[in-house]
């Protein structure tokens, strides 16, 4: 599909094509939150059920190769997704040889991953990596072949049918999970789950949208992305490490139990989180990237969401931090109590990451993925210095804790420096003062809820209950009495 990219905006035209955008974001944010809330609602049933039905130990073993899953799944992408995505020139040409070559490179690192199933064993020391890692192989091809399908989806706007296709493989993939894990196939129902998952979907996109597979695909089409996609790749490949650093040395030096109860605490950390700017960024992508040559039309548009990710995300993280022990315990049992601890502490991150994980977007939307490397780098560098505090300094999980904290501070600051300094020439300190509000939301907060603590009962359940109606009220008359956010929520609700 061939877009013409925009010229500059006239002022005549803010008004409506503000609408336009808040409509288009608003309709895609609708379809993106139903995926995305009802797939938190089945992983945490699902969660639930396997929490019950599998060890910690088991958990961790398949956590150990997840880790190399990842890297390998982000080799295949090679950034070609949000290229598709951000480049308005590309025609069905293009796409179609730019599908065949992620397919070519899928099937390449698929192969290489699944003959490094026994150096992944040997460095674990556990022969049982060997076959995990074999099957495993399969998730990487599935993962590559469904890039550009995909983004072919959102570069159109269909949220709707990706909304539909992430809760029916959410449901599905878990569903498989159960059945294996009850009938006592220990962690191979964790590698059927996602390989089914990888499956399902592949097949569900090329069947929306039937790239045709080109055995001599042109070098002009690559060409055309090579650029924002090569320092996308390697923003993605720095990120990779710093992201997972924490899991390989955990595994390695704490074992696969540690590792179990850690892996647990940062997905539940990490749940909110992608929850809240996985339903926004998806779509603040597509439809400002129609706008990307007027800079300042493209800042004050991100602007209005970051306030909105603000007055949700610090207030969450208090929330969550202090109802760390009543949510393992509900959702995955007593069983993962050490894990406890460290979600407490991830959960202080909560607010940082939901505002921060944003501005990658953005740097995409404006073409700029040269600095989202170079911010990149340095946020590497941070998450490493914090993770080895943690592992060979403090040598506990709650040392790690600590150090991600200190770590994602300072890669807030950093970050968008690079983006608002630096890509849009703007006041650094005037951008951050439009966080003051929900930081003062988030003590008032913390206030209500340190003194329902000093007084709580030992039932966790009506502890949680109690402490989500006396949170949930307090922040709904934080909300009401400040205009500004009062009008942003309403506007998120009427469209």
């Amino acid at each position: 599909m061939h877009l013409r990219r925009r010229s500059s905006i006239q002022s005549g035209q803010i008004p409506l094509i503000m609408t336009s955008i808040r409509k288009a974001l608003s309709s895609g944010i609708i379809y993106i939150a139903f995926a995305r809330y009802s797939s938190v609602l089945i992983s945490i049933i699902i969660s639930a059920i396997l929490s019950r039905l599998l060890t910690p130990e088991e958990f961790g073993t398949v956590a150990l190769v997840s880790v190399f899953v990842i890297f390998f799944n982000l080799l295949s992408d090679f950034g070609l997704g949000p290229a598709v995505i951000q480049n308005q020139s590309l025609n069905e040409d293009d796409i179609n040889s730019v599908f065949s070559f992620s397919l070519v490179l899928g099937f390449l690192l698929a192969g290489l991953f699944y003959f490094s199933a026994h150096t992944i064993g040997d460095f674990y020391q556990k022969e049982d990596l060997v076959n995990i890692t074999k099957l495993l192989s399969l998730s990487v091809l599935f993962n590559s072949a469904q890039i550009v399908p995909r983004a072919f989806l959102q570069k159109e706007l269909r949220f709707k049918h990706l909304g539909l296709i992430t809760v029916g493989v959410q449901f599905l993939g878990g569903v498989t999970a159960i059945i294996l894990a009850y009938s006592g196939f220990s962690y191979y129902s964790l590698v059927f789950q996602s390989i089914l998952a990888g499956g399902i979907s592949f097949l569900v996109f090329y069947a929306l949208n039937p790239v045709k597979l080109i055995f001599n695909f042109r070098i002009s089409a690559i060409k055309k992305i090579i650029r924002f996609s090569a320092f996308q790749f390697s923003f993605d490949f720095i990120n990779y490490f710093s992201r997972n650093a924490d899991n390989i040395l955990v595994g390695k030096f704490f074992g696969s139990a540690s590792l179990g109860f850690y892996d647990k605490s940062y997905r539940l950390m990490m749940m909110p989180v992608q929850n809240l700017t996985h339903v926004i960024s998806p779509v603040l992508m597509p439809v400002l990237s129609k706008y990307q040559e007027d800079r300042n039309f493209v800042f004050q548009s991100y602007l209005k969401v970051t306030k909105l990710l603000a007055i949700f995300g610090f207030p969450l993280s208090v929330f969550l931090y202090f109802n760390a022990q009543e949510i393992v315990h509900i959702i995955f049992g007593p069983q993962w109590a050490q894990s406890v601890p460290v979600f407490k502490l991830l959960a202080l991150t909560v607010g940082f990451q939901v505002v921060s994980s944003s501005s990658g977007s953005i740097f995409q939307v404006i073409n700029r993925t040269d600095l989202l490397l170079y911010s990149g780098v340095m946020g590497a560098v941070i998450m490493l210095c914090g993770i080895c505090y943690g592992v060979f300094i403090g040598k506990d999980l709650v040392s790690i804790g600590f150090g991600l904290i200190i770590a994602f501070i300072l890669n807030f600051v950093q970050g968008f420096y690079f983006l608002i300094n630096i890509a849009f020439k703007k006041s650094l300190c005037s951008f951050i003062k439009a966080f003051i509000y929900p930081l003062l939301m988030s003590f008032v907060i913390a206030s209500v809820l340190w003194l329902f603590e000093l007084n709580k009962s030992d039932n966790l359940g009506l502890n949680f209950a109690l402490k989500l109606v006396i949170a949930g009220a307090t922040y709904v008359f934080l909300v009401s009495i400040h205009k500004e956010y009062r009008i942003a929520l309403k506007n998120i609700l009427i469209r």
